[in-house]
């Protein structure tokens, strides 16, 4: 071979060497990319989760207030006597409770009578706290907080829309986002007595909840009709109070469908540009909470800037540029000098690239070659193995993520949503072979008065507990999860009903001598059903849960089946 056709050869395999570090190099980056973007989307699936779980404690945590004060004596001996010391002790509550919690501006006790006159109010004026008492107290009988919240039972709580805040003598929260809590506070034989009105400053209780939350991600709060409530801009937050319709579908058509239709996913995932033109990835996530009445649904979004998201991929193209720059440069003077000797390793190199494109499986390279060819190897498996090392970390990212979404987080049990996509599984398996299906609802009786009398906390731990004890006595093919609140499900495929029945009548009697962390002794009530022909698994469902109601109306602490049928021992 003359020198003039090594050099020929040798620039041939020069730029092929660059168009082929070329191609990894705009695959890397582009892989890069839609893995920082996934990994985005992830963090701020995540972050959106604890923002509507922290929401939905913050309820909770006003609900349970209002439920302190609803059954406190002075507030029941104020609306029946209406003078004295009582209205002093339930202004001294009220106050109490103001200072443990910036976020409320106002709390009031109101009658059912004199058209819904206030007796007990006080107000958050910027730093100090103001008892309002003689005419400054006002009717609000003609207030949806005082008229549904009257016809609510005890313990039930009402929500009003969020809006601006434009009530007379408010102080400081007027003419401040605001959330209206109401509950009624009824006498010994259930009479209801008036109501106890909380009002919630939501930018303070919003700015609690996102504090700890990473900086540069931007938060959304619209109603249930889209309407912004919180936004980055906060000109595009309430246009409805102002006399405009600033809808989150219109700068986010995406999330026209969650907004429309309660059907489909809790999650919308969009990219696209905001009001000011910045290209976001974002996240909107439905918030409702059905233990409460009135406005009690919500939407949360998280979105982060795209360009903040890609800078790491920014950082790895210069970086995929250096490598093919220094391995241009090497694979010149290799070519130049040993064209035909380098043939065969190129290839071997060339073969690796689509390996890899293809299997993602690392193949053997001339690593242990000591010129540039060896330099070239090491490069390139070096670049393989950051590569892989990002895909197995997504892959890990999803599988946790797919744990935590089939799991309980206060049991371990699985969840609603793994119970719902196993029992489709499994009716339909069912069906198809003419196999038996059969599923058990259970719950704690009287559980609310374990919560009431010693804290969620004990009631939690009374879950975690039972659901231990029920795990250990199941079989390996039966499913059990929480199906929410107290109550569990069991799924037992291929068990029939009197099989079904014996099981639960078993854990009835195992938990029945179960002692129970604080509470001692506690009992369940079991409803039973098995699959009939042509029966949809919600249907039977609705059987077990009428059962299980049936066996709460005949005294609890037995297993009733759907067909009527009860079995029970003595106690």
């Amino acid at each position: 071979m003359s020198f003039g056709y090594a050099a020929r050869l040798g620039w041939v395999l020069t730029i092929s060497c660059i168009l082929i570090t070329g191609i990894i190099g705009l695959y890397a980056y582009r892989a890069s990319n839609d893995l920082l973007v996934a990994g985005a989307i992830e963090a701020l699936s995540v972050n959106a989760v604890v923002m509507k779980d922290r929401l939905s404690a913050l309820r909770r945590n006003v609900a349970r207030d209002l439920g302190v004060l609803a059954n406190h004596p002075s507030s029941r001996a104020v609306l029946q006597q209406n003078q004295g010391r009582p209205v002093a002790d339930v202004e001294a509550l009220f106050k109490l409770l103001m200072q443990q919690n910036p976020s409320y501006l106002q709390i009031r006790l109101i009658t059912e009578h004199d058209f819904g006159l206030e007796l007990v109010r006080v107000d958050r004026d910027l730093e100090d706290l103001v008892s309002v008492t003689g005419d400054e107290l006002q009717e609000k009988g003609h207030f949806l907080y005082v008229s549904e919240t009257l016809k609510l039972k005890s313990g039930e709580i009402y929500i009003s829309p969020i809006v601006i805040n434009h009530e007379r003598g408010s102080h400081a929260g007027l003419h401040q986002p605001t959330s209206t809590f109401a509950t009624p506070v009824v006498d010994n034989d259930g009479r209801v007595l008036g109501v106890i009105v909380l009002n919630l400053d939501l930018n303070n209780a919003f700015h609690a909840l996102t504090a700890d939350l990473p900086r540069h991600f931007r938060h959304f709060l619209t109603n249930q009709l889209g309407d912004f409530l919180i936004h980055p801009d906060p000109s595009r937050a309430f246009g409805f109070d102002r006399g405009q319709r600033i809808l989150v579908q219109d700068e986010f058509p995406a999330t026209a469908a969650l907004i429309d239709s309660a059907t489909v996913n809790n999650i919308v995932e969009t990219q696209t540009n905001d009001s000011e033109g910045h290209s976001l990835v974002t996240i909107f996530i439905r918030d409702t909470d059905p233990m409460f009445f009135g406005a009690n649904t919500l939407f949360l979004g998280v979105g982060a800037p795209r360009e903040l998201v890609l800078v790491k991929a920014d950082e790895m193209g210069r970086t995929i540029l250096v490598i093919i720059g220094a391995i241009s440069f090497g694979g010149v003077l290799l070519a130049v000098a040993l064209a035909r000797y380098m043939t065969l390793p190129i290839n071997r190199l060339t073969d690796a690239v689509r390996h890899f494109e293809v299997n993602r499986d690392i193949s053997a390279l001339p690593t242990e070659r000591t010129d540039e060819l060896g330099q070239l190897a090491c490069s390139f498996l070096d670049m393989q193995n950051k590569i892989r090392q990002q895909f197995e970390q997504l892959q890990k990212s999803n599988a946790e993520m797919e744990t935590l979404a089939q799991h309980d987080a206060l049991t371990g049990l699985f969840n609603r949503r793994k119970l719902d996509e196993t029992l489709e599984c499994e009716f339909a398996r069912s069906q198809r072979f003419e196999n038996a299906i059969s599923v058990i609802l259970l719950d704690i009786d009287h559980f609310k008065s374990v919560n009431d009398i010693f804290g969620h906390q004990v009631g939690d731990a009374v879950l975690r507990h039972l659901s231990d004890e029920l795990k250990g006595q199941i079989r390996e093919t039966d499913m059990l999860g929480r199906w929410g609140g107290e109550e569990f499900l069991i799924i037992c495929p291929g068990n029939d009903l009197d099989g079904a029945t014996m099981l639960a009548e078993k854990l009835r009697r195992i938990v029945r001598e179960c002692e129970f962390p604080m509470v001692g002794r506690r009992t369940c009530s079991f409803g039973v059903a098995s699959r009939h022909p042509g029966e949809r698994e919600n249907e039977l469902i609705a059987r077990a849960d009428a059962a299980l109601y049936q066996a709460k109306r005949q005294g609890r602490d037995r297993v009733v089946q759907a067909n009527g049928a009860e079995r029970r021992v003595s106690s």
